[in-house]
C-alpha cells in the first residue's frame, strides 16, 4: 500500500503556514524507511522561523474488491 504524508508547520496561533506533501518515495531497493524521510521534513520545518509546531499525517488509499 502506498501512503501519502502531509507535514504541516503551524504558527504560534495554531494556523497552518507551510505544508509539504510527500506522495511517493521511489527506491530501487529500500534504502531508507518512509518515516525517516517524514521525520527529516518535520525536523526541517521545526527549525524554520515562524513555525511553532509541526504535525505529520499519513493517508492511505484502501481498495476493496467485491
Amino acid at each position: 500500500m502506498a501512503a501519502t504524508y502531509v507535514v504541516t508547520g503551524k504558527n504560534p496561533s495554531g494556523e497552518p503556514i507551510v505544508s509539504v506533501t510527500i506522495s511517493g518515495i521511489d527506491q530501487e531497493t529500500q534504502v531508507v524507511q518512509d518515516i525517516d524521510v517524514v521525520n527529516a521534513v518535520r525536523a526541517f520545518l521545526a527549525g524554520t522561523a515562524g513555525v511553532n509546531s509541526v504535525v505529520a499525517q499519513r493517508y492511505e488509499q484502501v481498495i476493496t474488491v467485491i
